[in-house]
């Protein structure tokens, strides 16, 4: 029986059994004292390599002291010292999903309540090079500064490490800023939010560009906890962060001492 296989295999290569999910959306333990566990498994020991870490501090900490040189400074940082300036993911290039592909006229009408004026925004694209001068040209005529990965190689010493974590990287980054604003069906936003759940940051600051998703990550933070449905890889669900270092279930964001 599977209660007594030593290892359970789910053949995610065929058509008909496609494992596009998180891992807390496959596998679902009665127990929450043993659910909980594995998350917390996850979270601690399923982790970038420590120079990742150390270039995005890197990043973080320039971002932040940039913009408390600004005349209107955001220099309010959470407890393990993030914030400071706010943080976009915008996929563009082979994105499939044209829909929430949309332009940059359209980001900055969809969220010009979230950012302060003259903020700081930090900007994860796949935008081309050749192009991406023009195409975010109307964040800069918002009064926005608008900084991108390419503008601390030197700082972060990104020449030094595989290219491969260049996207790592970024993800801390978005991770650690005061506000965040993703792509839908992003696995990418996805897991930035998931980040911002680990170190504790409220997912009523963060949100999607696409006006109809926009809000959609605050439906969890009052109410009961929903195990993931529909399209699970679109989003990430709370359920994965909020109250996993106890024994029992949260409730919610604001629910999370729960019987032991």
């Amino acid at each position: 029986t599977m209660q007594q296989a030593p290892m359970v295999h789910f053949a995610s290569s065929k058509i008909d059994s496609r494992l596009l999910n998180h891992f807390y959306a496959s596998v679902k333990f009665t127990n929450p004292a043993i659910d909980n566990y594995y998350k917390r498994f996850v979270r601690d020991f399923v982790r970038y390599d420590d120079d990742v870490f150390c270039s995005a501090g890197q990043i973080v900490l320039s971002l932040q002291q940039e913009s408390s040189s600004l005349s209107n400074p955001l220099t309010t940082l959470d407890l393990e010292g993030g914030g400071g300036y706010s943080a976009l993911h915008i996929r563009r290039a082979d994105f499939q999903y044209k829909r929430v592909k949309i332009s940059a006229n359209e980001w900055i009408t969809n969220t010009f309540d979230l950012f302060e004026s003259n903020e700081v925004l930090y900007i994860a694209t796949d935008e081309p090079l050749e192009t991406r001068n023009e195409f975010f040209k109307p964040f800069l005529e918002s009064g926005h500064t608008i900084r991108f990965l390419d503008d601390y190689t030197t700082l972060a010493e990104l020449y030094s490490l595989d290219p491969n974590k260049m996207g790592m990287i970024e993800s801390l980054v978005c991770a650690r800023a005061r506000i965040f604003v993703g792509t839908w069906r992003s696995t990418f936003s996805g897991y930035i939010n998931r980040l911002r759940g680990y170190y504790g940051m409220s997912m009523r600051d963060s949100y999607y560009g696409y006006l109809e998703k926009k809000n959609v990550l605050h439906d969890e933070t009052d109410g009961l906890l929903v195990h993931p449905s529909g399209n699970y890889f679109a989003r990430e669900w709370s359920g994965a962060w909020v109250g996993i270092d106890g024994d029992g279930y949260a409730k919610g964001e604001r629910h999370v001492n729960v019987a032991k």
